[in-house]
Protein backbone atom coordinates (compact mmCIF):
# COMPACT_ATOMS: atom_id res chain seq x y z
CA UNK A 1 0.00 0.00 0.00
CA UNK A 2 1.30 3.07 -0.70
CA UNK A 3 0.05 6.85 1.07
CA UNK A 4 0.33 9.66 -1.46
CA UNK A 5 -0.39 13.53 -0.52
CA UNK A 6 -2.56 15.63 -2.62
CA UNK A 7 -2.16 19.73 -1.55
CA UNK A 8 -2.58 23.00 -2.81
CA UNK A 9 -0.21 24.45 -5.30
CA UNK A 10 1.09 28.00 -4.85
CA UNK A 11 -1.93 30.07 -4.77
CA UNK A 12 -4.35 27.90 -3.69
CA UNK A 13 -4.74 29.35 -0.17
CA UNK A 14 -8.04 30.25 1.47
CA UNK A 15 -9.79 30.79 -1.65
CA UNK A 16 -13.39 32.03 -1.61
CA UNK A 17 -16.31 30.42 -3.82
CA UNK A 18 -15.56 30.95 -7.27
CA UNK A 19 -12.03 31.26 -7.14
CA UNK A 20 -9.87 27.88 -8.12
CA UNK A 21 -6.30 27.10 -7.39
CA UNK A 22 -4.29 24.54 -8.97
CA UNK A 23 -3.70 21.33 -6.52
CA UNK A 24 -0.56 19.09 -7.48
CA UNK A 25 0.57 15.52 -6.45
CA UNK A 26 3.41 15.50 -3.86
CA UNK A 27 5.35 12.41 -2.18
CA UNK A 28 3.12 11.91 1.58
CA UNK A 29 6.39 11.51 4.15
CA UNK A 30 6.54 10.64 7.65
CA UNK A 31 6.55 14.82 8.48
CA UNK A 32 4.21 16.53 6.01
CA UNK A 33 5.48 19.02 4.09
CA UNK A 34 4.34 22.87 4.54
CA UNK A 35 2.39 23.90 2.06
CA UNK A 36 3.40 26.99 0.04
CA UNK A 37 0.64 29.92 -0.67
CA UNK A 38 1.06 33.68 -1.54
CA UNK A 39 -2.15 35.09 -2.50
CA UNK A 40 -4.42 36.04 0.69
CA UNK A 41 -7.59 36.05 1.47
CA UNK A 42 -10.09 37.20 -0.76
CA UNK A 43 -12.56 39.84 0.40
CA UNK A 44 -16.26 38.72 1.07
CA UNK A 45 -18.50 38.05 -2.29
CA UNK A 46 -21.08 40.30 -3.52
CA UNK A 47 -24.27 39.91 -1.42
CA UNK A 48 -25.39 38.08 -4.88
CA UNK A 49 -23.69 35.41 -3.66
CA UNK A 50 -23.93 35.48 -0.23
CA UNK A 51 -25.13 31.66 -0.49
CA UNK A 52 -22.01 30.67 -1.08
CA UNK A 53 -19.97 32.65 1.43
CA UNK A 54 -17.98 30.32 3.30
CA UNK A 55 -17.25 27.78 0.40
CA UNK A 56 -13.73 27.23 -0.17
CA UNK A 57 -12.96 25.84 -3.69
CA UNK A 58 -9.63 23.55 -4.28
CA UNK A 59 -9.22 21.82 -7.75
CA UNK A 60 -6.96 18.44 -7.29
CA UNK A 61 -4.37 16.86 -9.99
CA UNK A 62 -3.09 13.75 -8.95
CA UNK A 63 0.00 12.86 -10.96
CA UNK A 64 0.59 9.97 -13.11
CA UNK A 65 1.64 7.45 -11.32
CA UNK A 66 -1.32 7.69 -8.77
CA UNK A 67 -3.27 7.50 -11.99
CA UNK A 68 -2.17 3.78 -12.61
CA UNK A 69 -3.21 2.46 -9.10
CA UNK A 70 -5.92 2.04 -7.34
CA UNK A 71 -7.20 4.26 -4.18
CA UNK A 72 -8.05 2.20 -1.49
CA UNK A 73 -8.75 5.54 1.31
CA UNK A 74 -8.61 8.94 1.20
CA UNK A 75 -8.56 11.77 4.03
CA UNK A 76 -8.71 15.20 3.48
CA UNK A 77 -6.91 17.87 6.14
CA UNK A 78 -8.77 20.64 6.66
CA UNK A 79 -8.14 23.60 8.91
CA UNK A 80 -11.37 24.68 10.69
CA UNK A 81 -9.89 27.03 13.42
CA UNK A 82 -9.97 27.52 17.02
CA UNK A 83 -13.64 28.62 16.94
CA UNK A 84 -14.74 24.81 16.68
CA UNK A 85 -12.58 24.23 19.64
CA UNK A 86 -15.46 24.29 22.51
CA UNK A 87 -17.52 21.83 20.50
CA UNK A 88 -15.21 18.98 19.37
CA UNK A 89 -17.96 16.73 18.07
CA UNK A 90 -19.63 19.18 15.58
CA UNK A 91 -17.44 20.88 13.54
CA UNK A 92 -20.15 22.28 11.46
CA UNK A 93 -17.90 22.10 8.20
CA UNK A 94 -18.88 19.53 5.35
CA UNK A 95 -17.55 18.47 2.05
CA UNK A 96 -18.70 18.56 -1.73
CA UNK A 97 -17.86 17.54 -4.97
CA UNK A 98 -18.48 19.79 -8.38
CA UNK A 99 -19.71 16.80 -10.62
CA UNK A 100 -21.59 17.11 -14.28
CA UNK A 101 -24.59 17.51 -12.12
CA UNK A 102 -23.45 19.96 -9.44
CA UNK A 103 -22.36 19.86 -6.33
CA UNK A 104 -22.63 16.95 -4.98
CA UNK A 105 -22.47 16.11 -1.08
CA UNK A 106 -19.81 13.62 -0.26
CA UNK A 107 -20.18 10.85 2.53
CA UNK A 108 -17.22 11.26 5.28
CA UNK A 109 -16.77 10.86 8.79
CA UNK A 110 -15.60 13.76 10.38
CA UNK A 111 -13.14 13.35 13.20
CA UNK A 112 -11.98 16.16 15.14
CA UNK A 113 -7.29 15.98 15.22
CA UNK A 114 -5.47 18.06 17.20
CA UNK A 115 -4.32 21.94 17.08
CA UNK A 116 -7.65 22.32 15.36
CA UNK A 117 -7.68 20.00 12.27
CA UNK A 118 -10.42 18.17 11.01
CA UNK A 119 -10.43 15.01 9.20
CA UNK A 120 -12.86 14.33 6.99
CA UNK A 121 -12.40 9.95 6.15
CA UNK A 122 -14.17 9.43 2.48
CA UNK A 123 -16.42 6.90 2.10
CA UNK A 124 -15.80 4.59 -0.45
CA UNK A 125 -17.89 5.98 -3.69
CA UNK A 126 -15.70 9.08 -3.02
CA UNK A 127 -12.74 7.14 -4.22
CA UNK A 128 -13.21 7.03 -7.68
CA UNK A 129 -12.77 10.55 -8.14
CA UNK A 130 -9.24 10.31 -6.60
CA UNK A 131 -8.50 8.53 -10.02
CA UNK A 132 -9.33 11.40 -12.34
CA UNK A 133 -7.01 13.57 -13.79
CA UNK A 134 -8.82 16.74 -12.20
CA UNK A 135 -11.20 16.89 -9.66
CA UNK A 136 -12.68 19.59 -7.43
CA UNK A 137 -13.77 19.74 -3.49
CA UNK A 138 -15.67 22.14 -1.88
CA UNK A 139 -15.40 22.78 1.66
CA UNK A 140 -18.71 24.47 3.33
CA UNK A 141 -17.49 25.78 6.47
CA UNK A 142 -19.22 29.04 7.54
CA UNK A 143 -17.21 29.63 10.53
CA UNK A 144 -13.76 28.26 9.44
CA UNK A 145 -11.31 31.31 9.27
CA UNK A 146 -9.44 32.30 5.83
CA UNK A 147 -6.38 31.66 5.80
CA UNK A 148 -3.12 31.76 3.80
CA UNK A 149 -0.78 30.25 6.61
CA UNK A 150 1.41 27.98 4.82
CA UNK A 151 1.54 25.67 7.74
CA UNK A 152 -2.43 25.42 8.04
CA UNK A 153 -3.16 24.75 4.17
CA UNK A 154 -5.37 21.57 3.29
CA UNK A 155 -3.94 18.58 2.26
CA UNK A 156 -5.29 15.11 1.01
CA UNK A 157 -3.62 11.91 1.66
CA UNK A 158 -4.84 8.85 -0.46
CA UNK A 159 -3.62 5.13 -0.29
CA UNK A 160 -3.02 3.51 -3.12
CA UNK A 161 -2.07 -0.38 -4.40
CA UNK A 162 -1.19 -1.72 -7.98
CA UNK A 163 -4.25 -2.33 -10.00
CA UNK A 164 -2.47 -5.73 -11.02
CA UNK A 165 0.24 -8.27 -10.06
CA UNK A 166 3.20 -5.70 -8.50
CA UNK A 167 5.39 -6.71 -10.94
CA UNK A 168 9.00 -6.55 -9.78
CA UNK A 169 10.62 -3.04 -10.16
CA UNK A 170 14.03 -4.36 -9.63
CA UNK A 171 14.60 -5.20 -13.53
CA UNK A 172 14.58 -1.44 -13.53
CA UNK A 173 17.40 -0.77 -11.07
CA UNK A 174 21.15 0.00 -12.24
CA UNK A 175 22.38 -3.79 -11.28
CA UNK A 176 25.98 -3.30 -12.86
CA UNK A 177 29.64 -4.97 -12.30
CA UNK A 178 30.83 -1.74 -10.68
CA UNK A 179 28.07 -1.63 -7.85
CA UNK A 180 28.40 -5.05 -7.16
CA UNK A 181 31.93 -4.94 -6.60
CA UNK A 182 31.14 -1.60 -4.59
CA UNK A 183 28.88 -4.11 -2.27
CA UNK A 184 31.53 -6.92 -2.52
CA UNK A 185 34.14 -5.00 -1.80
CA UNK A 186 36.31 -6.57 1.23
CA UNK A 187 37.81 -4.90 4.31
CA UNK A 188 40.48 -2.93 3.02
CA UNK A 189 42.86 -3.54 6.33
CA UNK A 190 42.80 -7.42 5.70
CA UNK A 191 45.64 -8.36 8.28
CA UNK A 192 44.06 -6.82 11.28
CA UNK A 193 40.92 -8.16 10.65
CA UNK A 194 41.77 -11.90 9.03
CA UNK A 195 39.80 -13.84 11.75
CA UNK A 196 35.42 -14.51 11.59
CA UNK A 197 34.12 -11.00 12.69
CA UNK A 198 30.93 -8.12 11.96
CA UNK A 199 32.65 -5.50 9.43
CA UNK A 200 30.95 -2.37 8.53
CA UNK A 201 31.28 -0.58 5.26
CA UNK A 202 29.74 2.92 4.26
CA UNK A 203 27.30 2.12 1.27
CA UNK A 204 26.09 5.64 -0.61
CA UNK A 205 22.88 5.37 -3.21
CA UNK A 206 24.24 8.03 -5.17
CA UNK A 207 27.60 6.31 -5.38
CA UNK A 208 25.74 3.08 -6.83
CA UNK A 209 23.88 5.39 -8.90
CA UNK A 210 20.64 4.70 -7.39
CA UNK A 211 19.98 7.81 -6.10
CA UNK A 212 17.01 8.43 -8.73
CA UNK A 213 15.59 5.81 -7.44
CA UNK A 214 16.16 5.04 -3.47
CA UNK A 215 15.91 8.83 -2.34
CA UNK A 216 15.81 8.30 1.54
CA UNK A 217 18.27 7.08 3.14
CA UNK A 218 21.11 8.70 0.73
CA UNK A 219 23.22 6.03 2.62
CA UNK A 220 23.38 3.28 5.07
CA UNK A 221 26.26 1.60 7.17
CA UNK A 222 26.17 -1.97 5.62
CA UNK A 223 27.12 -4.70 8.72
CA UNK A 224 28.22 -8.17 7.01
CA UNK A 225 30.50 -11.39 8.32
CA UNK A 226 34.08 -11.48 7.00
CA UNK A 227 37.11 -13.27 7.71
CA UNK A 228 38.26 -16.75 7.79
CA UNK A 229 37.60 -19.91 10.28
CA UNK A 230 40.49 -22.03 11.26
CA UNK A 231 39.71 -25.68 11.47
CA UNK A 232 40.15 -26.04 15.48
CA UNK A 233 37.85 -28.19 15.98
CA UNK A 234 38.99 -32.13 15.95
CA UNK A 235 35.44 -33.16 15.28
CA UNK A 236 34.64 -30.81 12.12
CA UNK A 237 38.19 -31.70 10.87
CA UNK A 238 37.55 -35.88 10.84
CA UNK A 239 33.94 -35.28 9.23
CA UNK A 240 35.35 -32.86 6.62
CA UNK A 241 33.66 -29.67 7.55
CA UNK A 242 34.73 -26.47 6.60
CA UNK A 243 33.50 -23.29 8.84
CA UNK A 244 32.54 -20.50 7.08
CA UNK A 245 32.21 -16.88 8.44
CA UNK A 246 28.17 -15.75 8.63
CA UNK A 247 25.14 -14.91 10.43
CA UNK A 248 24.18 -16.73 13.12
CA UNK A 249 20.28 -17.39 12.42
CA UNK A 250 17.58 -14.98 13.54
CA UNK A 251 20.12 -12.64 13.76
CA UNK A 252 19.62 -10.74 9.86
CA UNK A 253 17.97 -7.54 10.36
CA UNK A 254 15.96 -5.81 7.42
CA UNK A 255 16.82 -1.88 5.58
CA UNK A 256 13.75 -0.11 5.54
CA UNK A 257 14.49 2.55 2.49
CA UNK A 258 11.88 4.92 0.50
CA UNK A 259 11.96 5.03 -3.13
CA UNK A 260 10.07 6.72 -5.91
CA UNK A 261 9.84 5.40 -9.57
CA UNK A 262 7.89 8.27 -11.15
CA UNK A 263 10.57 11.35 -10.82
CA UNK A 264 9.35 12.25 -6.86
CA UNK A 265 5.53 12.52 -7.55
CA UNK A 266 4.72 9.81 -5.07
CA UNK A 267 6.54 7.58 -2.46
CA UNK A 268 6.78 3.94 -1.53
CA UNK A 269 8.05 2.83 1.40
CA UNK A 270 9.91 -0.76 1.18
CA UNK A 271 11.42 -3.57 3.15
CA UNK A 272 14.89 -5.11 1.99
CA UNK A 273 14.52 -8.95 4.45
CA UNK A 274 17.96 -10.13 5.88
CA UNK A 275 20.57 -7.65 4.71
CA UNK A 276 22.47 -6.34 8.29
CA UNK A 277 24.11 -8.91 10.05
CA UNK A 278 24.01 -8.60 13.92
CA UNK A 279 26.10 -11.08 15.14
CA UNK A 280 28.83 -13.14 13.19
CA UNK A 281 30.27 -16.70 13.85
CA UNK A 282 32.05 -19.79 12.65
CA UNK A 283 29.13 -21.97 11.83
Amino acid sequence: MQPCRLEPDVGAAGLRAGDWGRMRETPASADPLPLLADVPCEPPQPAALLEDEGVFTYLFQPSPHTLTRTVTSAQLWFYTGPSAAPNRSTTGADVLILSPQGQVAVGAAVVPASEHWTVFQFAPPFLRYVSQRLFVLLVRCPHCPCVADADKMPFLVATTRPQGADRARRSSVPWSPAALNLLQRPSEDVAAHANCHRAALNISFEELGWDKWIVHPSSFLFHYCHGSCSDAHALTHKLGFRLCCAALPGTMRPLRVRTTSDGGYSFKYETVPNILAQDCACI
